[in-house]
Formats: structure tokens, C-alpha cells, sequence
């Protein structure tokens, strides 16, 4: 499994962010319409993505949850036909939850910056620090600890899980 160093934030000065991410080194990599379905597991996560930038993937995780930086291991898989994988996998499964969201995509160093308009739910970021074989965990929180700082990323407003543990939470005090 493939590794990320992680935070995600609630983030209601997205406009602020952007102007400080035009003093860090950055690379805009496109601004992405994303679907996830996410589908009811044992353990770990499983989602369906449908990206209209990068194509179909099934992905897999199993993440830490706490509030600071954290673990998310995971697995990609690309996905030809979607609606047949969507079909098969909702029959089996079950659907949990459908997170929509438009993000847009930085880079710094391996570190990929999510700015998230997420359906009912409003504006977020998220840092995802993709560790290898050549650097350290701790190398990867550093940078995670720096670009939270250099950006003004309140500890107060990390969130500890996905945006589909809100959404979830959110659909249970409506019911």
C-alpha cells in the first residue's frame, strides 16, 4: 500500500490561502469535479472516484483518525467501467455515503494541497504528503507542520475523519 502524511481543515478563507500560496514554490495542477461513493466495509474505507481530471479509481484506505497529521495508507486501482464497478459494488456493499466536491489541486514538493468547495458541507483544505522510500515519516510531518503554519491553518479547525464521517454524522441528526 501507497502512504500519505495527512490533515484536512475547515478553511472559511480560501481566498487568503490562495494568496499566500503565491509565495510558496506551488504548481497549480487543475481545478477537479469529484464524486465519491463510498461503500459500507468491514474495516478501512472503499471508495468509487469519479475525477474530471484524472478518470475513474477504486481506492481503498485505512487512515488514522485523530485531528493533527496522520497515517493514511491506501491502494488505487483505475476503473474502466464505472457504472458497471458502481452497480456491482452497491448490490454487494451498499452505498454509505455520496461525497460531491470541486477541489483545486497544488503541489509543493510531494505535498498536495487540496482547496474543497464539498457539497452541504462548505469549504475545506487538505495537505497530503506522499511519503517513499526516500524520506521519513518525520520528514513528511514537517512539511505538513510548515505549510499549516506558513498558511494559518488553525489546529482548532482540523477535522479527525473524512468528509463522509461528517456527511454520515449530518444525514443521522436528520433522520
Amino acid at each position: 500500500m501507497s502512504v500519505n502524511i495527512e490533515i484536512k481543515a475547515k478553511c472559511n478563507h480560501i481566498s487568503k490561502i490562495k494568496d499566500k500560496l503565491e509565495n510558496l514554490p506551488v504548481q497549480f495542477l487543475g481545478k477537479d469535479e469529484q464524486e465519491d461513493i463510498f461503500f459500507k466495509t468491514p474495516a478501512g474505507r472503499l471508495k468509487l472516484r469519479s475525477s474530471s481530471l484524472s478518470g475513474h479509481f477504486l481506492i481503498a484506505y485505512l487512515r488514522e483518525y485523530k485531528t493533527g497529521p496522520k497515517i493514511s495508507r491506501y491502494s488505487l486501482i483505475a476503473v474502466k467501467n464505472i457504472e458497471t464497478v458502481k452497480e456491482l459494488l452497491a448490490n454487494i456493499l451498499g452505498v454509505k455515503v455520496i461525497v460531491s466536491k470541486i477541489r483545486e489541486i497544488y503541489l509543493y514538493e510531494n505535498v498536495r494541497i487540496h482547496l474543497d468547495w464539498v457539497k452541504n458541507l462548505g469549504t475545506f483544505i487538505e495537505f497530503e504528503a506522499v511519503a517513499n522510500k526516500n524520506t521519513t515519516y518525520d520528514t513528511e510531518y514537517q512539511k505538513i507542520n510548515f505549510l499549516m503554519q506558513f498558511l494559518g491553518i488553525d489546529k482548532l479547525d482540523l477535522i479527525e475523519g473524512a468528509y463522509a464521517d461528517i456527511l454520515e454524522r449530518n444525514n443521522a441528526q436528520d433522520e
